[in-house]
């Protein structure tokens, strides 16, 4: 009898199947689907043992129903087949509670042994039928049982022969044909009945058997390719992972080395006899090596989290070695085993360049230190005597009056004129040696308003005009900076024009990653010749005596925007005005990460 609803089930394959199951199946269905897809042969040991439970149940009745059918038979006998059936169908349904599927087994095979021992006295002894029975028992426990369970119920089955062939020839007192009959005809019928019945019992027994014989040699076959395509792809990442150049290790649970790749060897000097069974963590360290780092990376492991840092390990030899570590923790799908692997790369170059990187740094700083204390000496040892000869000649000229000869007062002008200088030189020194020395806070501003500023700041005489084009872009940088550009280069736009009408034009270019602003005028021009004179500090192309300047200022412009990333260049020719240029990067690499946020932000908004 079946029942409409389905179990799910998965065959050996691993797919999942669907099969109705029937109604003696209820409680065992669940057992059998408990067991580890993985275990055949419990699996068919049960199915196997399910079919022996009915295939006994169903004799049980049959005898049942035969000694009841005979009124010579006394009902104490019927109780005890009866009984007997009941016992076999209790053992198979109490399996998937007790879950001891030998005790099971053991107890089927000793109440079918009972129960055709019984038979056997109302069957006609050494003649009864039911002897072919033994042969499908014999064949249940050595299969569900084993060897010697199998052994020693062969052995019983024997002795149950043996023991029936005595008392049929010296005992026949003990016997007789009450379950059967005692005319031929109807122990006829019941040889051709029960031996029917017997080998059909056998037919599945050994069906059942080479069918299992033959899931389990296609499920064996099957893992057998699928092993064999694994290996294929272990063999690929063998390869790769033994040549790959970075370091590779994969340790147990307690940090214990297991394998080793090439590269491994190559880095640490040690060959993977030498390492292996040695704790990854602890063999490599020195006293160098920071602890705190070697902490964190216990702790990582105790957790089974991943890990990244640098650490320095030593070499074979001894000398120090930095590697970039990465430990990933890899753990089975029962969680009861974790691996971990390393993987490490050499960064002792890095590390090199970033020492003497930090050793430049602290020698900057420590001539930036010493360029300060000369700004100091040149300000005041400096200054000071410049300021005592211009005194000292201002009181001689009060002094001596106008008594003073022209020729005297010539000179007396000149040398003021000089002292101014070199205080102005001095100035330019110091100036030119602050440029971009201390940078200003980075802001967000228009640079058509910085641009106005600047004019306001300078004082643009009546016959110019300085026109701002459009299109003036939003920069984010630092506006003192910027500011100091443009007031050195529309500062000199205006006071070395030799035009009535002084026009400036200052606009700006999109360049990708940088800005593109100009300044260009209608002055005298440069020749090309100069173009890279007037960028040297001190050099001017009119003689100081003609027109005062220290020769400082594109020089300080021209720092400021190279150590910001940009460029300068001049387009001009004599008598045809001048165009500067230069570039400005919109965003430095040190603040790229909060421009970025920035730009987050606003979008956020």
């Amino acid at each position: 009898m079946y029942i409409k609803s389905e179990s799910t089930n998965r065959n050996f394959t691993g797919k999942k199947e669907k099969k109705p199951f029937m109604l003696n199946n209820l409680l065992s269905s669940r057992y059998y689907i408990s067991l580890p897809d993985d275990d055949l042969i419990s699996k068919q040991r049960y199915k196997l043992f399910r079919a022996f439970s009915l295939a006994s149940f169903v004799v049980c009745c049959l005898f049942t129903v035969q000694t009841v059918s005979l009124s010579n038979i006394s009902n104490g006998l019927v109780y005890l087949i009866t009984a007997i059936g009941i016992l076999l169908a209790a053992n198979f349904y109490l399996l998937p509670v007790h879950r001891k599927s030998k005790s099971a087994y053991l107890i089927a095979a000793i109440l079918s042994l009972i129960l055709l021992h019984i038979q056997t006295y109302y069957s006609g002894g050494i003649r009864a039928s039911g002897t072919f029975y033994l042969s499908a028992v014999i064949l249940m426990s050595f299969m569900l049982l084993g060897n010697r369970i199998g052994r020693i119920i062969a052995l019983l089955c024997i002795a149950q022969i043996v023991y029936f062939f005595h008392i049929s020839t010296y005992r026949p007192e003990m016997i007789n044909y009450l379950i059967v009959g005692d005319t031929s005809k109807m122990i006829d019928l019941d040889f051709l009945f029960t031996g029917i019945f017997s080998i059909l019992i056998l037919a599945a027994q050994i069906n059942y058997l080479e069918s299992s014989k033959n899931i389990v040699i296609e499920r064996i076959t099957q893992s057998r390719n699928e092993l064999r395509e694994k290996n294929k792809e272990l063999r690929k990442l063998s390869i790769v992972a033994s040549k790959a150049d970075n370091a590779i290790a994969i340790t147990d649970g307690n940090g214990i080395l297991e394998w080793v790749n090439e590269g491994f060897i190559r880095l640490t000097g040690y060959e993977f006899e030498e390492v292996s069974g040695k704790d990854s963590i602890q063999h490599f360290q020195g006293n160098d090596t920071d602890p705190v780092v070697i902490s964190e990376l216990k702790k990582a492991m105790a957790e089974k989290q991943n890990f990244t840092a640098e650490i320095l390990k030593y070499h074979k030899k001894g000398n120090k070695f930095w590697t970039q570590v990465t430990m990933t923790p890899i753990t089975s799908d029962d969680n009861k085993e974790t691996k971990f692997i390393f993987i490490e790369s050499d960064i002792t170059t890095r590390k090199i360049a970033e020492e003497k990187m930090k050793e430049y740094l602290r020698n900057l700083e420590k001539s930036n230190a010493e360029l300060d204390k000369f700004a100091y000496v040149v300000s005041h040892d400096l200054k000071a005597p410049l300021r005592a000869i211009g005194n000292l000649t201002g009181w001689i000229e009060e002094d001596v009056g106008d008594s003073l000869p022209e020729d005297a007062k010539a000179h007396f002008n000149t040398i003021k004129n000089r002292v101014v200088r070199m205080e102005g030189l001095i100035n330019g020194i110091l100036d030119y040696a602050k440029a971009n020395r201390n940078g200003g806070k980075m802001e967000l501003f228009k640079s058509n308003d910085l641009v106005k500023e600047t004019i306001d700041l300078i004082g643009v005489p009546a016959n110019a005009i300085i026109n701002i084009r459009k299109g003036m872009p939003l920069v984010f940088t630092e506006k003192i900076k910027l500011q100091q550009v443009f007031m050195n280069i529309i500062h000199n736009a205006i006071k070395y024009n030799d035009k009535d009408d002084i026009q400036v034009e200052v606009g700006a270019e999109d360049k990708g990653t940088d800005w593109l602003f100009y300044v260009k005028d209608n002055g005298p021009g440069i020749e090309p010749r100069y173009h890279e004179k007037i960028f040297v500090i001190f050099q001017t192309l009119n003689a100081r005596d003609e027109m005062e300047s220290r020769g400082v200022g594109l020089a300080i412009v021209k720092k400021i925007i190279e150590d910001e990333g940009g460029t300068i260049s001049i387009d001009s020719d004599s008598g045809k005005g001048a165009t500067f240029s230069f570039t400005w990067p919109k965003l430095k690499k040190k603040n790229a990460e909060e421009l970025l946020m920035l730009d987050n932000t606003a979008s956020n908004d």
